[in-house]
């Protein structure tokens, strides 16, 4: 009874749900792209490490905090 008194609620979700995904799915055919950049080798992780030791070096309250939160683990 419930799914005939409101199907015609769900059905309309569902067409609006599928246009969407319609669309991101075949915006980009080609996704020899995307493939690439998943696959791209991180080079950034040694920046980024590099970034969060000089923050830690200028800022002795960020480094306290680190040595707290590692002494508690």
């Amino acid at each position: 009874m419930v799914t005939e008194v409101y199907a015609h609620i769900l059905d309309e979700e569902r067409k609006i749900n599928a246009q969407k995904f319609e669309i991101a799915f075949y915006a980009n055919p080609d996704m020899r792209e995307v493939e690439r950049e998943l696959n791209a080798p991180k080079q950034e992780q040694g920046t980024d490490l590099q970034k969060l030791l000089t923050q830690i070096q200028e800022n002795p309250e960020l480094a306290a905090q680190l040595k707290a939160i590692l002494n508690a683990t």
